[in-house]
């Protein structure tokens, strides 16, 4: 299978606690996520960050607000991926 490109937005957080919680938060959610390292391009965060596809951005960021989770920064990335 030959990887393919696609966007995705990465969320980063302030804590590894925060990171995992969002992860739980947007697997109840049934939101596609994988916990990645933290691009240098969020800053100095906790060391994990949230990738989700772009398409499904909207409903996390509702799902995080809701569970009180907060997102200390945001970017746009494209990534390869074997679907």
């Amino acid at each position: 299978m030959t990887p393919q490109a696609r966007l995705f937005a990465v969320f980063g957080f302030e804590t590894t606690h925060d990171a995992i919680r969002a992860e739980q938060v947007l697997e109840d959610a049934s939101i596609e996520v994988t916990l990645i390292p933290t691009p240098k391009s969020l800053g100095t965060l906790c060391g994990l960050a949230a990738r989700i596809p772009l398409e499904h951005e909207g409903g996390a960021s509702e799902a995080l607000e809701a569970a009180r989770v907060a997102v200390r920064a945001r970017i746009e990335i494209e990534d390869r991926t074997g679907a």
